[in-house]
């Protein structure tokens, strides 16, 4: 069986033989996309960010600034793609998104030296960006695998954090040979061929999920309960979006000022980046980690686990002036970090109807975007009043640890792993 057929269920690939192979592409092929994600973003405006403003004549908040307009977008473009994804599948709206996404970071190679051209850009750029985030692979992933389903979001979330270990050596190297315009040519390009190539070559949703969404269409309405109808009935809805909103605060907060926190404490900043570096590499690992565990444990305790050691690290990254204990908080925020989309992928395929996946899990990840912006603002707010990030430490823990009581309120799941609602009386696994 080619990796392109549609022809399998998910029923015909939850055992040895027919269909294994063909499955794993996905989750395969949909880390290659993440590899290639929104998170280069982050990447070049921090390594290219520096040289660009100077060659351009610019203040370096001006690049700061398109940052955080291109991340209000991604999220925005995550939720529209979520409804997209339910109501077209996965391949129709993402590949224009992709094509808006490389595009503009092509675009940028030739930026004169116009800051309305330059947000103009990051617009575009956060308008596609949605495609190159989790949603629509998750959903696919999700379809596919009704065993082994925590491992194959784990293999497709590691592309995230492969991105932010090895995309830094990539741009740096070609900013070196050629400067930046040539780097975000390169990198823009790569990021518009492999994820357009998976999308249109690969990537399929499974026969039978396919007909029932075009027999709704036919019908003149769209499979699946509405988003509207779900956060009205389902209190399941917003614990999980209260539980990704607030843990992503914390963790991305603090990835974002790791750097200076260590400087300030007397560190050198060769150490600085390595602790950076350390929260990156537990981030990888712990996505793969935690996909093997949804498989055995209950997603709620598994996420409630991590995120404690979560709580422990914040702690330490804050409170430590010791560079063993700072690596160890840096690891452990770490593992939230790479946790949090694995847990939001999984719970959203047991929580709610196999057709809404596609809505629920982009406004999860609409929260879990906004939640990093906030754990930035909130953190910059902090040292701007007192001078230093130790007052940090009880809100950023104090959300960490109303995220674990949401996630473990939870209940048991409503569907099991081939997408059928359990019913009253039956036992959720």
């Amino acid at each position: 069986m080619t990796a392109g057929s549609s022809t399998a269920s998910t029923r015909d690939t939850s055992g040895p033989g027919r269909g294994v192979l063909h499955r794993w592409w996905f989750p395969i092929t949909g880390f290659l996309t993440l590899l290639f994600g929104s998170s280069t973003v982050n990447v070049l405006f921090n390594v290219l960010g520096a040289p660009m403003a100077a060659d351009l004549g610019w203040e370096r908040s001006v690049i700061t600034n398109g940052l955080s307009v291109q991340t209000v977008l991604i999220g925005i473009s995550i939720v529209v793609l979520g409804f997209l994804v339910d109501r077209f599948g996965p391949r129709v709206p993402s590949v224009p998104m992709v094509l808006a996404f490389g595009g503009g970071l092509m675009l940028m190679s030739a930026l004169p030296s116009s800051q309305v051209v330059f947000f103009a850009l990051c617009v575009l750029i956060g308008a596609g960006a949605g495609a190159v985030n989790p949603v629509a692979h998750s959903t696919v992933v999700s379809a596919w695998f009704q065993d082994r389903r925590g491992i194959a979001l784990g293999v497709l979330m590691a592309g995230m954090g492969a991105c932010g270990v090895l995309m830094p050596f990539l741009a740096n190297w070609v900013l070196g040979l050629a400067g930046w315009r040539v780097a975000f040519l390169v990198v823009g390009a790569l990021c518009t061929a492999i994820p357009a190539s998976v999308y249109l070559f690969v990537t399929r949703m499974p026969a039978e999920h396919e007909h029932e969404r075009l027999a709704a269409r036919s019908a003149g309405r769209v499979a699946g309960e509405s988003l509207w109808s779900i956060a009205r009935s389902t209190r399941q809805f917003w614990l999980l979006s209260v539980s990704i909103f607030l843990v992503s605060s914390a963790t991305f907060g603090l990835m974002a000022q790791v750097v200076p926190m260590t400087t300030d404490k007397g560190i050198a900043q060769a150490t600085a980046v390595t602790v950076l570096s350390a929260v990156s590499l537990s981030s990888l690992v712990a996505r793969l980690i935690v996909g093997t565990l949804l498989d055995r444990f209950h997603a709620r305790l598994v996420g409630a686990s991590i995120f404690v050691l979560t709580a422990v690290g914040v702690f330490l990254l804050i409170g430590s002036t010791q560079v063993p204990l700072l690596l160890l908080g840096a690891a452990l925020v770490g593992l939230g970090l790479g946790a949090e989309g694995d847990v939001a992928a999984y719970m959203v395929s047991r929580y709610f109807p196999k057709h809404s996946y596609g809505r629920v899990l982009g406004f999860v990840y609409f929260l879990y975007a906004m939640g990093s912006a906030f754990g930035i603002f909130l953190l910059g707010q902090v040292y701007a009043a007192t001078g230093s990030y130790a007052a940090g430490a009880v809100p950023l823990i104090a959300m960490v640890a109303v995220s674990i009581a949401c996630l473990l309120v939870m209940g048991r799941y409503r569907y099991t792993l081939d997408h059928q609602e359990i019913g009253a009386a039956e036992p959720a696994r």
